[in-house]
């Protein structure tokens, strides 16, 4: 292992979900890649081990869903291994205990706040918001029928036969460059079928319908990128696994090759809130503007950073 070299700032790099953090709100953009930099040092300013702690908050959506992706990791991987696919009898018992170390952890917020980064906390237990007992019945619901569609799923069955395939463990990055920029990716899953098309899989746990299209160019981008493989022979499955259903994508060389250009364009309106591009160096935080619309704010991480500005912009009855 090497040792620990403090930066002053971090390193810059280019995701999807970093994408998708940037247009949606340049503050929690600012909080989620520099505020809480250097947060975990005992000796950082209160305002950076805050913002840390923040980013570090999970919810009980989240966790429904690392839930779901763990369980299709060791589902795969242990029935390559020689063992039978698991039951999901079995995978929700896995599940569960995951979501129950979660709430368990949730409670005590001290122990977090000593090491928010390997231990749980929910975002409705930080905020008082709390957990109904009709959200949990419904998230065991959505346990069930996430996890009995992905044993029916064609993605599963192909993947355990396959005699290729690359299992993403959670919270696994994978990583190419463009233009020296680093640019992480995070598929789910990737096969071949014989000496055919590559398959490139991602579970989706939620009944939200996102922007699959263009999180699928980047999964086949990489694809290209690291091994070579022409955007032909590539196939992108979406498994939509609490609805049952699934999206394929294919992509034309035009395609990836407009992928990249669109990164570069994400890239360049990044690094405009910059100060200085080499050390990635930020302009100061009243520079990285609120969302147009507060009205959500109370749902997001930094929320307690900048309750009293958030409430400075909505209008009242007067």
């Amino acid at each position: 292992m090497m040792p620990y070299q403090r930066n002053e700032y971090p390193a810059f790099s280019w995701s999807h979900s970093r994408r998708a953090t940037f247009l949606e709100c340049p503050r929690k953009y600012f909080y989620q890649y520099y505020g809480s930099h250097n947060g975990w040092e005992a000796e950082a300013p209160e305002s950076a081990r805050l913002a840390y702690r923040l980013k570090n908050l999970t919810s009980l959506s989240l966790e429904v869903g690392a839930a779901i992706h763990e369980a299709a990791s060791n589902a795969i991987h242990q029935a390559r291994s020689g063992a039978s696919v698991p039951t999901a009898e079995a995978l929700y018992r896995s599940a569960r205990n995951r979501l129950n170390s979660a709430w368990s952890q949730s409670k005590n917020r001290a122990e977090w706040e000593l090491s928010p980064k390997w231990r749980r906390m929910f975002h409705e237990f930080y905020y008082d918001t709390g957990i109904g007992e009709n959200k949990i019945a419904d998230s065991k619901d959505q346990i069930l029928t996430c996890l009995d569609n992905l044993l029916k799923s064609v993605s599963l069955r192909e993947a355990v036969a396959a005699p290729s395939v690359e299992v993403k463990n959670v919270e696994e990055f994978i990583t190419f460059n463009i233009d020296n920029t680093e640019i992480h990716a995070v598929p789910d899953l990737v096969y071949r079928k014989g000496g055919g098309a590559w398959i490139i899989v991602d579970w989706k746990s939620g009944y939200a319908q996102g922007d699959n299209a263009k999180q699928a160019l980047v999964y086949a981008l990489y694809l290209r990128e690291r091994n070579g493989v022409s955007a032909s022979d590539i196939r992108v499955r979406i498994e939509l696994l609490a609805r049952g259903s699934t999206e394929d994508h294919s992509f034309t060389e035009n395609d990836l090759d407009n992928c990249v250009e669109d990164i570069r364009d994400s890239v360049s309106a990044m690094k405009t809130y910059l100060i200085d591009a080499d050390l990635n160096a930020p302009v100061e935080k009243a520079g990285f503007p609120l969302r147009s619309d507060t009205s959500v704010c109370r749902f997001c991480n930094f929320y307690e950073l900048d309750q009293d500005e958030i409430a400075s912009t909505q209008a009242g009855p007067f």
